[in-house]
């Protein structure tokens, strides 16, 4: 099960249009669970929404957890609730923090862009480095000034020195392919924001070598849905042997529920990384937008939410 526990609302801010930060502390002033840069927490909600928001405070941080909320006008309901129902004082559940989008401090230099709610994984990435003391330059796309979360807050911190905006209003959308087109030794390449940005960054750094771009999403795209070509296969679970058969239209996870066999996961889209299994033998049709094109290649892992088979049977680590 996903370790659980309660914090409390200290304080709720207007960051920018449509974007409230979340100041989250222990009830009894304890220290909360230890995060780093890139991580993620779930909030678990009324109606069993689970909605998974980024951490963007400095992870030396042991006292708070913040987070950035957009409220979706057209979403799931779970922004909504949080912008309209949550206020200081609350105490909610939430996860302890998991992180998907690790920064590695090895390397030399750093580009690190973000669009819109995308700013909250990378500014604390941003503080991370600057207390390293490690060159880096951040790129923060918005569609206008209002959308532009976190400005006060990164000029008091010292980070308006390494911050380049871009505003589409303005200039137009980011120059990805003029500022991200040629690999550069020693450096790391961190993307976090909406699908068109991403989706140009990703364009922009084919020519990069593996691992050194890496990526978060917030929404699934039509990769990671079911397609007219799937098949059914056969899953085994390694601690019992028991086998059982996923067709078509249904999810491992889905299958393995059906049969008493329950995996935490909360988003179901293949973004969250939640339900990620091992995997012991077979090859999986890795459609998440966790693992990385590495892992993926690896093939250690699965996400049983999406994912599906390229044999003919997965062995599960269950």
């Amino acid at each position: 099960m996903v370790p659980k526990l309660i914090v409390r609302i200290e304080a709720v801010k207007e960051e920018a249009e449509n974007i409230r930060s979340y100041e989250l502390r222990s009830p009894d002033g304890t220290d909360l669970p230890v995060f780093s840069a890139g991580s993620h927490i779930d909030f678990f909600l009324p109606s069993n929404m689970i909605r998974q928001y980024s951490l963007s405070n400095d992870p030396v941080e042991r006292h708070r957890y913040v987070v950035a909320v957009q409220k979706e006008e057209n979403g799931r309901g779970g922004s909504s609730y949080v912008h309209t129902s949550l206020k200081p004082g609350d105490q909610i559940e939430i996860s302890h923090p998991r992180n998907h989008f690790e920064l590695d401090e090895t390397a030399e230099r750093y580009k690190l862009i973000a669009g819109g709610i995308g700013i909250t994984p990378i500014l604390s990435m941003a503080r991370r480095l600057k207390s390293l003391g490690k060159p880096f330059q951040l790129y923060y796309a918005c569609r206008n000034k209002q959308r532009a979360a976190f400005t006060e807050e990164m000029i008091a911190s010292g980070l308006s020195g390494h911050l380049l905006y871009s505003f589409d209003d303005q200039q137009g959308p980011l120059k990805t392919q003029a500022l991200f087109g040629l690999p550069e030794q020693g450096v790391q390449i961190y993307c976090c924001g909406p699908t068109g940005l991403m989706d140009a960054v990703k364009s922009a750094t084919r020519s990069w070598p593996v691992g050194t771009v890496r990526f978060e999403h917030f929404s699934a795209d039509e990769t990671t849905g079911p397609r007219a070509d799937d098949g059914s296969f056969e899953v085994v679970i390694n601690s019992t042997g028991k086998r059982y058969q996923i067709p078509a239209g249904k999810s491992i996870l889905s299958v393995l529920a059906e049969n008493g066999i329950f995996v935490d996961n909360a988003c179901c889209e293949g973004i969250c990384g939640t339900c990620e299994t091992g995997l012991l033998e077979g090859e999986a049709d890795h459609r998440d937008m966790v693992l990385s094109d590495q892992e993926k290649t690896e093939n250690r892992h699965i996400m049983l939410c999406c994912s599906r088979a390229k044999s003919a049977s997965l062995t599960l680590d269950l």
